[in-house]
């Protein structure tokens, strides 16, 4: 099975940790390939789903696209 089902299937099975692990690695903000930068974005929705505000906290002092999830996140939590 491909990583990106295997991810897909962590995913789905809300097993996050193996599901972050798989997309991160094939994940990279602003990337050329646009798969990259799409595994990036999907990244930093899984760390919101897996509830990992202190990581997402950490990658948003440098990372636009964590920032925007970290902030509309924690607004729908209010």
């Amino acid at each position: 099975m491909e990583w990106f089902e295997q991810a897909r299937a962590a995913e789905q099975a809300r097993d996050w940790d193996t599901a972050i692990a798989l997309v991160s690695a094939h994940a990279e903000c602003y990337a050329r390939d646009h798969h990259m930068h799409s595994n990036h974005l999907w990244h930093m929705d899984l760390l919101v789903r897996a509830e990992r505000f202190p990581e997402l906290a950490e990658l948003a002092r440098t990372d636009v696209h964590a920032r925007r999830r970290l902030n509309s996140s924690l607004g729908e939590r209010g």
